[in-house]
């Protein structure tokens, strides 16, 4: 199964102002390698949007979306001949669900999509670790962390396979499993963490140059193995002017500043 995740760099645009829209080279990218399932993280609804959809239709993907204005959301697009889409579509059954699940005073950019996969129940997570703007509450992503975490961990308990993946704003490293892990620790007892190798691979560049990783994916599937690698190439498609490249500490506004997220994970067979 291949899945690749995009922090499109929307950053809760309001469509109307300035004339934002979605940038069309971005599908166009992101659908080249045919990935089995598609996250869009900092996704809004905008101009464009109808673009989208035609290109995740014509290659055979059901796409599903959250997004409200001024707020980011995230779009997952899954593709039609990997996955049992029956309880998907049933409305009797609750398979997708957004933030509110979370139950949480400050929730983070979230949203499921359960489907069957080999004859299993699996969840498909998108997920975005919000900032807080104002720089005035201390405990605004340790809560969005808790709830995430508190999730997790139930949907582990229930015997249900979960693949989540996004733009956590966070870094583990060596820490997953260990008592450094203060963010997300329950579920670390279940669940492996995907990451390309450091320093040599990451996935956004902080205003002061500092190379990091922000985007991940953690799964509870069992008897897998798993690559991953953030892909910069887009940079030299895309009409970066200025010279802008990977290493660049500011890049330009609208248009992606996060690498892809691109995992592939191989069931092993006993």
């Amino acid at each position: 199964m291949r899945i690749y995740e995009w922090n499109i760099g929307m950053a809760a645009t309001i469509p109307s102002n300035h004339g934002y829209n979605l940038k069309s080279c971005v599908i166009e990218e992101i659908i080249k390698g045919q990935p089995d399932v598609i996250v869009l993280t900092e996704f809004v609804v905008s101009r464009g949007i109808d673009y989208y959809f035609e290109v995740l239709e014509k290659n055979n993907y059901h796409w599903f979306i959250s997004s409200s204005t001024k707020q980011n959301g995230i779009l997952i697009a899954l593709k039609e001949s990997e996955f049992g889409f029956d309880d998907t579509f049933n409305y009797r059954i609750s398979s997708i669900n957004n933030s509110e699940i979370l139950k949480c005073d400050f929730s983070p950019d979230f949203y499921e999509i359960q489907v069957k996969y080999r004859r299993r129940k699996l969840s498909i997570i998108g997920v975005r670790i919000r900032k807080d703007l104002s720089n005035n509450d201390s405990n605004y992503s340790k809560l969005q962390f808790k709830a995430i975490d508190t999730y997790l961990s139930s949907l582990s308990s229930l015997n249900h396979d979960v693949i989540c993946i996004g733009d956590f704003n966070a870094y583990w490293g060596q820490t997953w499993n260990t008592t450094e892990n203060n963010t997300l620790h329950k579920t670390a007892k279940d669940y492996i963490l995907c990451t390309p190798p450091y320093p040599q691979w990451y996935s956004y560049v902080m205003p002061n140059g500092k190379k990091v990783q922000l985007d991940h994916l953690v799964t509870n599937l069992k008897n897998i193995d798993m690559r991953a690698e953030y892909d910069w190439s887009f940079m030299n498609t895309l009409r970066y002017k200025n010279s802008i490249h990977a290493e660049s500490k500011k890049k330009i506004s609208g248009l992606p500043d996060h690498a892809i997220l691109k995992v592939e994970i191989e069931i092993r067979r006993d």
